[in-house]
């Protein structure tokens, strides 16, 4: 399977395609761990993805999130909710147990939507960011990772993000 494939594969798909494994708040590890920590045995820490997707029509396929890449995210769109804070964290899409792609979403409001990371178009002559964008692929994906929750695509658009007829996963 190219990624090319992987990756119309799972954004064809809908929240029912899907197995949904939770894995955190007590209910064990997703062994999908990364260990954190000095050089010795007693400093070593390990952080998990807390959910996991399998594809129900092909069980190679499967997408892990959660793990943290940063507990305090802070940009304008990103702390415009009512509760401001947010946080960023990986999104990694394995095949056969084999990490192919990593993405990175923030968590808005408190954590109550997931947003994709965009991408910054900066303006070449004042180079201030001119615009914040998101490929139509990556948003249509993301509205998937966040089920049946929030309103994703009213918290979207709060963020002002444009969605661009852009390849992902390049």
């Amino acid at each position: 399977m190219t990624l090319d494939e992987y990756k119309k594969l799972i954004v064809e798909t809908s929240t029912e395609d899907w197995i949904n494994i939770p894995c955190g708040a007590g209910s064990g590890s997703s062994y999908r761990d990364a260990i954190k920590g000095g050089g010795e045995f007693n400093n070593i820490e390990i952080d998990s993805h807390g959910e996991v997707l399998s594809l129900k029509k092909d069980l190679l396929v499967s997408v892990a999130w959660g793990m943290t890449h940063n507990d305090d995210f802070v940009e304008k769109w990103a702390n415009l909710f009512p509760s401001s804070h947010a946080s960023s964290s990986f999104v990694d899409f394995f095949y056969a147990n084999q990490l192919v792609y990593r993405d990175i979403y923030v968590a808005v409001d408190g954590g109550r939507c997931l947003i994709p990371l965009p991408e910054i178009q900066i303006d070449e002559s004042t180079h201030e960011i001119k615009e914040l964008v998101v490929s139509k692929e990556k948003y249509k994906f993301f509205r998937l990772l966040n089920g049946t929750g929030y309103d994703y695509d009213r918290y979207f658009k709060r963020t002002g993000i444009e969605i661009i007829d852009k390849s992902w996963m390049d």
